[in-house]
């Protein structure tokens, strides 16, 4: 089947030839005639199956054939990523059609989307928070809505977003249609669609199961190897863009400064960041400009990114469901892609349901055999195994090392040194190898004891020629022998000193 064969308005047709669109999914074959025959529709299917462009193709195609004023459809959606992405679709598919729409969502200029509303755009994309925001403030008209769309419900109730819905719901027309879309159908969003819909007929694509063209796979390991783990995979896989899904928004923040300090190139995205950081990070990853982006849950559910290659859940998610939507980020339409889970002693509890779950399409290996493997693999790859910098071998050449006789066993030594500066050695008649040296730098002379002993040459130094006037300014003081201090020592022992007043002056008359 081919959209061609659903008898879709010119324009429309023009738009899904934009984006590339040919062929619908399994969800968009089975949903876009039902939605088309303004039924309610309950539709259950797994993330990257085409569930946006499930609800979105069928109502521009109404929306076109039955004109009218103000705003005539509302999207609810769990997050702002996912509210901007089928904004994003809503703008592709109707950009022929002249359909108009808008983003309700936190983070973003709140006078602005207040035009927005009271203009009545065709279709309003929004979180059910932002919208609560913006009646409280305006007299929202909902009077012309027909069409109320929920996407990814299950995640909306897991989000505690469930009571601002029903309030939504509760001002909307009775007469409308409405879609509810959902990865997994537990109790409480059956209740809401008994409560909310008329009839609705329920369309099942696989539920809760993970798309084959994804190869899983699962490391038991330390926790405090994963950091190392998920850099060696980074550095031994070929990929081409990576998710790695963590935990908590804290983790998120922490994992991103540790690969960066790795001279990783990474970004990251949770809840606690403002707009303008969410949509830039999300931006620069889909541009490719950042290759690999961190994040929480946020970025688990719709959101449609080409070419993910490699999923990597550095935390194991705590349900089975978000096990399936993480890794459901790869291995999109006809692409193939693999998804890694790190698993420590603490993840184990959760892990076990997710191995049962995804049964022999899980291939479980030890994280220490792949470190081994890294570490061994870098052993081996000469760029690696550099030396350091203290190890490396010098430009210089090294000098010859001289070897020096051993004169204790010589009786006799002599010493002969020609023009050119080189000595020879020898003794008891032997002769040793000459060596040699600058006539500046004469090598003390060696000798036995019964040899005669030779006068030191003085070390001749250069002096500047400040020193070289003091010097002769200044003559040298002349040597005093030892004899002579001595002489004077005596002399002045034995010398009487004068005695003072009358003593002295009679003692003045007698010889010394």
């Amino acid at each position: 089947m081919k959209f061609k064969d659903l008898n879709l308005h010119e324009s429309l047709q023009m738009g899904l030839g934009d984006i590339g669109y040919t062929e619908p999914t399994p969800i968009q074959e089975l949903s876009i005639p039902v939605i088309l025959e303004k039924k309610d529709v309950l539709g259950a299917a797994q993330t990257g199956t085409g569930k946006t462009g499930a609800f979105v193709i069928p109502i521009i195609q109404q929306i076109l054939e039955n004109p009218s004023e103000g705003t005539k459809a509302l999207i609810l959606s769990p997050t702002r990523e996912l509210a901007q992405q089928i904004d994003e679709q809503i703008f592709a598919l109707g950009y022929h059609c002249g359909i108009s729409s808008a983003t309700i969502i936190g983070g973003e200029d709140f006078s602005r989307q207040a035009n927005a509303i009271r203009a009545g755009v065709d279709i309003i994309v929004a979180t059910p928070g932002r919208l609560i925001d913006q009646t409280k403030v305006l007299d929202v008209d909902f009077e012309h809505i027909k069409y109320l769309i929920l996407d990814e419900a299950d995640r909306m109730l897991d989000m505690g977003f469930m009571p601002d819905v029903t309030h939504i719901i509760d001002k909307l027309p009775k007469k409308r249609q409405t879609l509810l879309f959902s990865a997994t159908m537990p109790k409480q969003i059956q209740k809401l669609a008994q409560d909310i819909m008329i009839n609705p007929e329920l369309i099942e694509i696989e539920l809760s199961k993970p798309a084959e063209s994804v190869e899983q796979r699962a490391y038991l390991i330390d926790g405090r190897e994963k950091l190392k783990l998920a850099q060696a995979l980074l550095d031994d896989m070929e990929w081409s863009s990576c998710i790695i899904f963590t935990a908590t928004k804290r983790g998120t923040d922490q994992l991103e400064r540790l690969l960066s300090k790795k001279g990783i190139k990474v970004a990251s995205i949770h809840g606690d960041r403002d707009q303008n950081e969410r949509t830039k990070a999300l931006n620069d990853f889909k541009n490719g400009k950042v290759p690999i982006i961190v994040a929480t849950d946020v970025l688990a559910r719709g959101i449609d990114i080409a070419d993910v290659s490699l999923i990597i859940n550095y935390d194991v998610p705590r349900a089975v469901e978000d096990y399936i939507h993480r890794i459901g980020r790869t291995g999109r339409y006809d692409k193939t892609g693999v998804a890694i889970t790190l698993v420590s002693k603490q993840d184990t509890k959760f892990f076990n349901a997710i191995k049962e779950k995804a049964g022999k399409d899980l291939q479980i290996f030890k994280g220490s055999d792949s470190l081994k493997g890294a570490s061994k693999k870098a052993e081996n790859n000469p760029a690696e195994n550099k030396p350091k910098p203290d190890q490396k071998k010098s430009s210089k050449p090294e000098p010859k090392r001289e070897i020096v006789p051993d004169f204790s066993k010589a009786k006799t030594v002599a010493f002969t040194q020609d023009k050119e500066g080189n000595i020879s050695i020898e003794f008891v008649g032997k002769t040793v190898e000459k060596r040699a040296e600058a006539p500046k730098k004469q090598e003390k002379k060696v000798s036995s004891k019964n040899t005669k002993k030779q006068p030191k040459q003085a070390k001749e130094t250069k002096k500047s020629p400040r020193q070289n006037k003091k010097e002769a300014r200044t003559p040298r003081k002349p040597k005093v022998e030892i004899k002579t201090i001595e002489k004077a020592s005596e002399r002045n022992k034995n010398s009487r000193k004068p005695a003072k007043g009358l003593w002295g002056l009679i003692k003045s008359f007698f010889p010394k």
